[in-house]
């Protein structure tokens, strides 16, 4: 008996992956109250959400205040890995890889998805519990050593191919530029950024802001486009100083590498100074966008190669690669990112060269070029302004 027999094709819509590039997360100080007890790691989707876990303005004021202005930046929806530590945990501690109970245990907790994680300790409250703040190049000393300690736990993510950057609160600020340590030079933590400013006067550093900037923005955009408008706080200082009594130290802020604030004439409102990460302006990762663009291909690349681990491989007679599978196997990662960042302008453009010279008998080991063309930052404009005479022309 005749019949027709049909089978469904699958793989041909050329379906990009998802990367979920704004999810981010927050180590801050704070206490237990109410059905929230310090150390328990929790995701929430809006300020709502925290203060059903627990977590207020009456109990945990600085915790909540970052709290409220990430979402200020980032708006409802906006999922945030939130966890608050005691104030005996110090900054330093809670980016330690080998703390358990500090930043890996929320990273952990969040399997991967955290692209930008924050920390800021109240130096108040650590003041307050008995704990000692020692001030040195400007800032809470702690707040250097942590940068170090990050860099050993980002390492360690990234080789388990869970790559993040991270912004540190530059708390107890002292408020003279001059002092502070400058990060673009000997320095090489191009995963890690520390902000210095908040929204209200002391010893704080608005971090939760910052984090719901970047949540709300695609990886390639710095936090400081001006297009993108001003940040939503109405205030805006650096240690005890508003910034507009001390706008001209705000330069040599940002000139040092860290985030900072700052303003335009004749255009309203605040906004971040750059996005620098602790190391010379000549590393490729000195913005935290190009960190993030870089994180966003290594996922892209791990998702898409991790496919053909041990499958096998065609070979010519001398154990060379088959160069049409060579082909393929770049176009398929090409399409790949060409689909997911490209198409969206996160990127310029995108090659893939799987060289079939390359004796994969011998070797077992498949070596791959990615090479990302990331997009340009108008950040200093020179305009030569002047009269013309039309009749000299």
């Amino acid at each position: 008996m005749g019949n027709v027999n049909i089978t469904l094709a699958n793989g041909q819509l050329g379906l990009t992956l998802q990367t979920n590039d704004g999810i981010t997360g927050l180590v801050v100080t704070g206490t237990s109250e109410g059905g929230y007890t310090t150390g328990n790691p929790i995701l929430i989707t809006s300020l709502a959400g925290a203060e059903a876990e627990g977590i207020t303005t009456t109990g945990n004021p600085f915790a909540w205040r970052q709290v409220r202005e990430y979402y200020d930046q980032a708006g409802t929806g906006a999922q945030l890995y939130l966890m608050l530590v005691p104030p005996t945990m110090t900054v330093v501690q809670m980016a330690d890889y080998t703390n358990v109970n500090g930043v890996k245990k929320l990273l952990d907790y969040a399997g991967g998805k955290i692209k930008v994680v924050g920390l800021v300790s109240d130096d108040v409250a650590i003041d307050g519990a008995g704990g000692t703040i020692t001030i040195a190049a400007g800032l809470n000393a702690d707040v250097y050593t942590a940068v170090a300690r990050m860099d050993d736990t980002a390492n360690n993510y990234f080789n388990a191919h869970k790559p993040f950057r991270a912004v540190i609160g530059g708390t107890s600020y002292t408020g003279v530029a001059a002092d502070l340590t400058d990060l673009t030079l000997g320095t090489t933590s191009n995963r890690t950024s520390i902000l210095i400013g908040d929204t209200v006067s002391g010893a704080g550093a608005c971090v939760g802001l910052a984090l719901g900037t970047i949540a709300s923005v695609p990886v390639q955009r710095k936090i400081s486009r001006v297009r993108t408008g001003p940040i939503s706080a109405v205030t805006a200082f650096v240690g005890v100083n508003s910034i507009e009594s001390v706008e001209d130290s705000l330069s040599a802020i940002a000139e040092r590498g860290f985030i900072t604030f700052t303003k335009y004439a004749n255009t309203s409102g605040y906004f971040f100074s750059g996005d620098p990460t602790c190391t010379a302006p000549t590393d490729d990762y000195a913005m935290l966008a190009r960190g993030r663009v870089i994180d966003k291909a290594h996922i892209l690349a791990y998702t898409t190669f991790v496919q053909v681990v041990d499958d096998e491989v065609p070979v010519n007679a001398d154990g060379t690669l088959d160069a049409g599978f060579c082909k393929w196997l770049s176009q398929q990662m090409v399409n790949q990112v060409n689909n997911t960042m490209t198409a969206n302008k996160e990127i310029s453009s995108v090659t893939c060269f799987i060289d079939p010279a390359q004796n994969i008998l011998s070797t077992n080991t498949l070596n791959v070029v990615l090479s990302i063309i990331p997009v340009g930052y108008a950040t200093e404009i020179n305009i030569s302004l002047g009269f013309s005479n039309p009749a000299n022309a």
